[in-house]
Formats: C-alpha cells, structure tokens, sequence
C-alpha cells in the first residue's frame, strides 16, 4: 500500500491554538516538513509572552487553526 502525499493543512502565518491548552495561542513561523513520527508534518509556532517570546515545535495533530475574522 503506497502513501499518498497530502499538501499540509497549516501554512506560514496561520494562528493556532494547542489542542488541550486553549490558552495557548500563536502563529506558525517555520515549516519543517515531515520529520515527526509516521510522517507527520512539525511547524514551529511561535507564542508571544514577555519579556521574550517562546518557540515550540510541534505535530499538525497538536494544532487548532484559528479561524480569521472577516
């Protein structure tokens, strides 16, 4: 059985929220391509908190998109 290839559903600069950590809000900084588990696509998403910002590598599967407001 083959893989087939899915472009990822997050992009550059989306806002996304941590599944379980609702107060945990940031936006996608880096894309770094399949290195997780299985394939699974890592974004580094980035948190703004002071007085330094916070940087997490995480799985797609870990993330919430926001939606954008029109």
């Amino acid at each position: 059985m083959a893989k087939s290839k899915t472009a990822p559903l997050l992009k550059l600069g989306d806002r996304v929220r941590v599944m379980y950590y609702p107060d945990l809000r940031g936006r996608i900084v880096e894309l770094c391509g399949p290195l997780g588990p299985g394939g699974a696509e890592i974004y580094r998403v980035r948190f703004p908190r002071k007085p330094k910002s916070m940087y997490i590598e995480l799985r797609g599967d870990q993330l919430i998109p926001i939606p954008t407001e029109a």
